[in-house]
């Protein structure tokens, strides 16, 4: 059973400003021009932020609402995954991660472990992951 996912709240359109200097008006993700606009990826913090936020053209944002992508469309996530910029990052690898190759694919691996996304919760992987991780 998928899980639901949080609706977009309004106070995300308040970082725009910053969110369109950054992009430059594109979507951060394909580089899109059309219908772009904030989207903010869950869980939200209390105000929103940047670093949880990116610029997203309506086919991302579909996605990554939908938790699904079209594969043959997609194939701009293995430049997005190398993105300097966190949101973006992350986004893309959780958009890979609803890839129907699955995590067994040896490149998604790869490029999940390039964006440091844990593939069990989708988040970052603290500093203090890896460390366990390198022990173990």
């Amino acid at each position: 059973m998928a899980r639901k996912k949080p609706k977009q709240r309004p106070q995300v359109g308040l970082l725009g400003k910053v969110l369109t200097r950054r992009s430059k008006g594109r979507c951060e993700l394909c580089g899109g021009k059309v219908d772009v606009r904030p989207y903010e990826l869950p869980p939200f913090p209390e105000l929103p932020d940047p670093e949880r936020t990116l610029m997203g053209c309506g086919r991302c944002r579909e996605w990554m609402e939908r938790d699904r992508i079209d594969p043959v469309q997609a194939h701009f996530l293995s430049q997005a995954v190398w993105s300097e910029v966190a949101p973006v990052r992350l986004a893309a690898a959780r958009l890979l991660l609803a890839s129907e190759e699955g995590i067994d694919d040896p490149w998604l691996r790869d490029a999940l472990e390039a964006a440091r996304v844990d593939p069990e919760s989708g988040e970052f992987v603290t500093i203090e992951e890896e460390w366990r991780a390198a022990g173990s």
